[in-house]
This record gives C-alpha cells, sequence and structure tokens, in this order.
C-alpha cells in the first residue's frame, strides 16, 4: 500500500507548525519593543512584567497572576504553595504531558490516575470520586489540546471532599467552560508560555493565577528566592523563577492578538472537521459548555493505521507529530518510583491511535485543504 500511495507524492512542504510566519507579522512592534528593554537595562521584575501580570489578569478575570520561568515551574510552586508533599496524594490525567506530575511530585506527593473520556482526551469526572482516598489532597485538571475539562463537576466533587484544585492550562491559553475562562475556578491556574503555545514567548516563561491574594503574596515569595522583593529578608526556602522583561514585553504584545489568533486556529479547524468528516478520521467531541482554544488539531487514526497514514503524509511532504505515545503512569521515570499498575483503557487506546496534524494560527485554509486531500487519498482503495 505504502509503495503505491508513495507515487503520488508531492514537493508541497506544510510545516507541522511555522512560528517564522507570526513573527514578520508582529516584527516592527516586537523589535521596537525589546530594543527599549535593551535600552532600560532592567531584565528582571520590571514594569514590562508588572504590565503582563496584570494584563493577563484582566484578560482571564482573575484578581492576580504572577510570571514564573516555565509552566512547570507555575505547577512546583503552586503545590509547593498549597502545602502538598510526602504523603499526599494528587488526582491526575495519566494522558497529559509529562510536567503536569512535576509539579506534585517534586515534593514527594504522589498521582492518583484517573482515566480521560475519549471523546474529549480530558479527565473522565465520573471516574474522580472513587479514587479519592484519606491521602487524597487536590485534584489537576488538565485542559488538554485547547478543551476545557468539565469544571462544573470537578469543582462540585473537590468542594464536597474539601480537597484543592489546580488547573493545568498549559495548552488552553483562551479557552473557557460555561463562558468563564480556563484556570479561573480552582485555587490555581498554571499556564505556560512555551513558544509554542497559543500565547507563547520567545523562550521559556510561565504565569500562575488565582483570585486568592495569600496565595498570590505566597507565589510572589517562592519565586523570587524566598523574599517578597530584593530588600526584604528571606522568609520561605525558595526558587530562582522569574518570567524577564524581554518574554514579558513579548508576551504583552501578543496577548493583544491571542483571541484573533485562537478564532483563527477555531476557523483551521472547523476546516478540518469538515473536509475529512467522510473518513475513519476521528476527532474529539466539541462540548457545548466548551470553548475549544484548538492548541492541537488531534485526532484519532482507528485500526491501526496511525504510523501508515504519518508515513504516508510525510511522504508528501505534511509534517504530523503524536502527543502523546507514552502516558504518565508508563514512563521511565514514574516506573523506577511505582510498579503499580493502572486500569486505563481510554488512554491506552488513545495512545495508540493519536496523531497531531499541523495547525497555527498562519496556517492557510489551502494548506489544511492540502492536508485533508492527501489523508482522503490514503483511504481511497488502491
Amino acid at each position: 500500500m505504502i509503495k503505491s500511495l508513495a507515487l503520488n507524492q508531492s514537493s508541497t512542504q506544510i510545516p507541522y507548525f511555522d512560528l517564522k510566519r507570526q513573527f514578520r507579522s508582529l516584527e516592527k512592534e516586537i523589535r521596537q519593543e525589546i530594543n527599549g528593554v535593551l535600552e532600560s537595562g532592567q531584565f528582571v521584575l520590571g514594569s514590562k512584567v508588572q504590565t503582563f501580570e496584570k494584563s493577563f489578569a484582566k484578560y482571564l478575570g482573575v484578581k492576580h497572576a504572577i510570571g514564573v520561568a516555565s509552566g512547570t515551574d507555575a505547577l512546583i510552586l503552586a503545590f509547593r504553595a498549597l502545602g502538598i508533599g510526602k504523603g499526599d496524594q494528587v488526582i491526575v490525567p495519566s494522558y497529559t504531558y509529562t510536567a503536569s506530575v512535576f509539579g506534585f511530585m517534586h515534593h514527594g506527593a504522589e498521582p492518583v490516575f484517573v482515566d480521560i473520556d475519549p471523546k474529549t482526551f480530558c479527565i473522565n469526572p465520573d471516574l474522580i470520586e472513587k479514587a479519592i482516598t484519606p491521602k487524597t489532597k487536590a485534584i489537576l485538571p488538565v485542559h488538554l489540546y485547547g478543551q476545557a475539562a468539565n469544571m462544573t463537576a470537578i469543582m462540585k466533587i473537590a468542594r464536597k471532599h474539601k480537597l484543592k484544585v489546580v488547573e493545568d492550562v498549559a495548552q488552553a491559553h483562551g479557552a473557557s467552560w460555561k463562558g468563564k475562562k480556563a484556570g479561573t475556578f480552582g485555587d490555581f491556574g498554571c499556564f505556560s508560555f512555551y513558544p509554542t503555545k497559543n500565547l507563547g514567548a520567545y523562550g521559556d516563561g510561565g504565569m500562575v493565577v488565582t483570585n486568592s491574594a495569600t496565595l498570590a503574596k505566597k507565589i510572589l515569595t517562592l519565586r523570587n528566592l524566598g523574599h517578597i522583593s530584593f530588600h526584604a529578608d528571606h522568609s520561605e526556602l525558595g526558587w530562582t523563577s522569574r518570567l524577564d522583561e524581554l518574554q514579558a514585553c513579548v508576551l504583552e504584545i501578543k496577548l493583544k492578538h491571542l483571541d484573533d489568533f485562537n478564532r483563527k486556529r477555531y476557523e483551521l479547524a472547523q476546516h478540518y472537521r469538515k473536509n475529512l468528516k467522510n473518513t475513519p478520521v476521528i476527532f474529539p467531541e466539541e462540548v457545548s459548555d466548551a470553548g475549544s482554544a484548538y492548541h492541537l488539531m488531534v485526532a484519532r487514526i482507528p485500526q491501526g493505521k496511525r504510523e501508515t497514514l504519518r508515513d504516508y503524509l510525510s511522504r508528501q511532504g505534511v509534517t504530523t507529530l503524536v502527543h502523546y505515545k507514552t502516558p504518565v503512569h508508563l514512563q521511565p521515570f514514574y516506573r523506577k518510583q511505582s510498579k503499580k499498575s493502572w486500569d486505563l483503557p481510554a488512554t491506552l487506546q488513545t495512545t495508540r491511535e493519536i496523531v497531531s496534524l499541523p495547525l497555527f494560527p498562519e496556517m492557510t485554509f489551502e494548506e489544511v485543504n492540502q492536508v485533508c486531500d492527501h489523508i482522503q487519498k490514503f483511504y481511497k482503495p488502491h
């Protein structure tokens, strides 16, 4: 089959993601702002960081936003601020990026893995309550691929059992649940500004958001070597985890365009859905209460054909990725610590079938058409 399909190989190259296109569209403004930071001589915790923190908090509708060095650091500091550590348990999906669990495992807490809803790829709220034990201290919902988890059900369970909630919003900038922005439901929302995110910096960066003044002060202290300012005494055993001025000025510019970027992602995603509706490709279900930010254009490829399809698309000049082949509970770092087995059938099936198709705001509809044409040809009898 591959040999016959390869005869139609195309010279057109469609990248999985192209950061250069977005830079070119914003280049003049970004260069001007970066030059201003360089000329100011202020590179750490200056006015640009403060301005962006206020802008991001306003965008989300929360009281406090604290810039940190990465999305992973955002999770680490959030769980430290909540006092979650050795002997505690955190309920989390195994179907996520490994950094999701690092946030509490670095403090000695233990993950309790819950399966996903195969229709949305987010944690299945119907399975959370039975996973709660006397050691459970928190729930970590992951808003995966830009799709918000069911925060109504999750917050109801958390309140009933007096559990903390830390939202992993690394892939869902601008996503919503029942009209409220993802990251604003729990005790903390933790964001990543890795370059390929919906709101991406030109390096690493992250943000912790909260409506609690007490928790915000805790994060402010922990991110800055355990003191609230450079002139104060060190009251905590803290980290060096600060969003820098250069990244903040870039993010401030991009934040103004985030809704437009997400709208374009949505339009491209609908184009994929429409063009591939008569193929075996299975897209995640669009939930009426969830406003997806479409961080990734993921699909399940059934019947064991994922790698065959990926190989064929590669021959046509289309780059694809897999998010994620190995769930957290089967990752080597976790298996070194625990031999416990987990019953997660939806997670395992999804890891075998999932593929990420090209999607970024500057992608053209013609490029989507080309990807879809190749997939349609792949499924035609030969």
